[in-house]
């Protein structure tokens, strides 16, 4: 199955962020959208080594993202992909605990997650 690990990486801690948005837990929903956030550098960096497959894959013997780029005609942009993605994910992990710190510094940590 092409992209399996990245799909688990991304739908695990997105469904837990939903189930805990929907419960209303905020700091399982920050913690969940951290964890989302988290996988971001290292799908980026396996995005990144498309062309060059220096690190270890499990399965088959060429990279999702070596296939995908290469039918996308975005092989000569993995490093830029792979880098938006790293960065886009440290981002997101700062936004996420800013907002969780905000929160508790006005003591609304307890109230629904989506309420400022």
């Amino acid at each position: 199955m092409i992209l399996g690990g990245t799909i688990g990486e991304l739908l695990v801690p997105l469904l837990c962020a939903i189930y805990f948005f929907c419960q209303r837990e905020t700091t399982g929903f920050a913690f969940s959208t951290y964890w989302l956030f988290e996988n971001f550098p290292y799908i980026g960096s396996y995005m990144a080594d498309a062309r060059s497959a220096a690190l270890p894959l499990v399965g088959s013997e060429e990279s999702d993202w070596t296939i995908l780029f290469g039918q996308w005609g975005l092989l000569a942009e993995d490093q830029k992909i792979g880098a938006i993605m790293r960065t886009l994910g440290w981002l997101g992990m700062l936004a996420t605990m800013t907002w969780l710190a905000n929160r508790v510094r006005h003591g609304e940590a307890s109230k629904r997650p989506w309420r400022s």
